[in-house]
């Protein structure tokens, strides 16, 4: 999943850790019913009957943000599924029109994501992308990222299950090893690193999924009286564990000045 990550997040969060469980890597812990209903499916179906799968984020009622490495090309169908997540919710499949593709400046050194326009408006909630200028998380920070990747560090299927997993944020510059790798051209990146002793990879599955962060804002109710309400806010693009499981986790910031502006353009 997101990683394939030890299963000691999921014991830690029943106050039930051992060593044995910190040895080894498994999947993040399944994702509540209740969080993660704008998680998407993203998958190119190619002419010879293979197919890629990758996740991507409801930003928008008509509109997703996923990495462009999950488009194939003319060479095939590209999908979006909503729903899944929970397990007994309605998925509907969407095929996307090739004009409503949208790629991120198609230059080998621009970040790797694009824009998918939706034919018909979904009830699912979107994330929030945060208004006007904003900022990358801070060193430290901790959000989170869902997938259906492998679950194991040799890689495999993915999983039926939704998975989640709290990252802590680092600026490319404390980025671990990314001199060897093909995202040190990027310039607008951060990475996930892993929390309590656990070891994270990304796997075919789970590139493409958005990381968020709960916050607050105040909703206004009545000429003198407003409420606070959490809404999940989307910080990232997850571009690593395209080709395999990789223990690289590389987000794409949405709030560099060029990629939030051009965001907010095709969004309008």
């Amino acid at each position: 999943m997101v990683a394939t990550v030890l299963l000691l997040l999921s014991f830690f969060a029943e106050g039930v850790v051992s060593s044995a469980v910190q040895k080894r890597l498994v999947s993040a812990i399944t994702c509540p019913n209740t969080e993660r209903l704008h998680h998407v499916r993203v998958v190119h179906e190619f002419h010879n009957g293979t197919s890629m799968m990758c996740g991507g984020t409801l930003i928008h009622k008509t509109w997703v943000i996923t990495a462009s490495h999950c488009y194939g090309g003319r060479d095939g169908t590209l999908k979006v599924e909503v729903g899944g997540h929970p397990k007994n919710s309605v998925k509907k499949q969407m095929k996307i029109n090739a004009n409503d593709i949208r790629v991120y400046p198609k230059n080998p050194s621009e970040e790797p994501i694009m824009l998918l326009k939706l034919p018909k408006s979904v009830k699912n909630v979107p994330a929030m992308i945060p208004p006007g200028d904003c900022m990358a998380p801070s060193d430290g920070e901790e959000l989170t990222v869902s997938g259906r990747g492998a679950t194991t560090a040799e890689g495999g299927p993915g999983v039926r299950d939704l998975m989640c997993l709290v990252v802590k944020t680092l600026s490319k510059s404390h980025c671990p090893d990314l001199s060897d790798s093909n995202y040190e051209k990027y310039k607008y990146i951060y990475c996930g690193e892993k929390t309590l002793n656990a070891e994270i990879k990304a796997c075919k599955g789970d590139s493409g999924s958005g990381l968020l962060k709960k916050e607050s804002i105040l909703k206004s109710s009545f000429v003198f009286w407003t409420k606070e309400k959490k809404v999940d806010v989307m910080y990232g693009v997850l571009i690593s564990g395209h080709d395999a499981c990789e223990d690289k986790i590389v987000f794409v910031d949405i709030c560099a000045k060029p990629i939030k502006e051009w965001i907010d353009s095709v969004l309008k």
